[in-house]
């Protein structure tokens, strides 16, 4: 088995639908999918289970574990916990593959010897339209360098740095930041690997996030800013929240597009899958 992908999920049963059903177009099969809810109760399981058939008729092989989790990490680490593949994937419920052409072009004929993770391309989904996620590898120390939507790490490497219960919004950073401190391999595989929608924890939830991840780099001997520094930082984060909290949506759609031209991110004409199979 090379691949893993393994979904969390909790009440939402649409946002799941989508997920499956861009795993379960994907034209290479050699992976099995895992999907662990965390104990729904608007019918998300069901959903997941309406599913049964469809995949082993494509011969991909699909796990179901369901109930309570002690956050969205520790459901990830449960979810790799039944993992049987070389591979890891995470891949939240709502958010889908690029393609179905995706896992193909990563895998299909390599190995990839000698790197411990793979990364790759994210489309981010905000507003109706989407952008590329500003992939930066070589910022790694300073925040998060790809979105984790599109990270496939070896399954031994899960296994043996699990997300960590201290940071619950920000444990696939430490995740990532450790391997790095590690002296582990990282790999570009150059492909676009899904698309996210930018209404996660650690995309509503700005102070928090930031205040975590200077925890961790800190914990990680990591962090170059002074408590001044910090401080300031902390001061423009609090107001990027009041203005995500309080202002009203045209406003915030106008200060996105100024920031997406700021930093060079254009504009991608796309189109969700429309499998509509369940």
């Amino acid at each position: 088995m090379k691949l893993s992908v393994v979904t969390v999920c909790k009440n939402d049963a649409e946002g799941l639908k989508n997920t499956m059903e861009s795993v379960l177009l994907q034209t290479w099969t050699e992976f099995e999918y895992i999907v662990k809810d965390g104990g729904s109760t608007d019918g998300t399981k069901e959903t997941a289970e309406r599913f049964l058939p469809l995949f082993e008729k494509r011969g991909i092989p699909l796990k179901i574990l369901s109930g309570e989790d002690e956050g969205i990490f520790d459901a990830m680490n449960k979810g790799a916990a039944e993992s049987e593949g070389d591979w890891v994937m995470f891949l939240n419920a709502g958010d889908t593959l690029f393609a179905r052409s995706t896992l193909k072009r990563i895998f299909e004929g390599r190995d990839w010897e000698g790197t411990d993770l793979l990364y790759g391309d994210v489309l981010e989904e905000e507003f109706g339209e989407y952008h590329y996620f500003r992939k930066s590898p070589g910022d790694i120390e300073e925040r998060m360098p790809f979105s984790h939507q599109s990270v496939f790490a070896r399954r031994e490497l899960i296994r043996e740095y699990p997300f960590s219960p201290d940071y619950p919004i920000a444990a696939d950073y430490h995740f990532l930041l450790k391997c790095y401190c590690e002296g582990k391999i990282f790999t570009d595989c150059s492909v676009t690997v899904s698309v996210v929608t930018k209404d996660g924890v650690s995309s509503v939830c700005l102070k928090d996030t930031f205040a975590e991840s200077v925890k961790i780099r800190r914990d990680l001997g990591l962090e170059h800013m002074d408590d001044k520094e910090i401080k300031k930082l902390e001061k423009i984060t609090e107001l990027k929240q009041a203005v995500s909290d309080y202002f009203p949506k045209g406003v915030l759609y106008a200060i996105r597009k100024a920031q997406f031209v700021l930093r060079g991110q254009k504009r991608v004409n796309y189109r969700r899958h429309e499998g509509h199979l369940v």
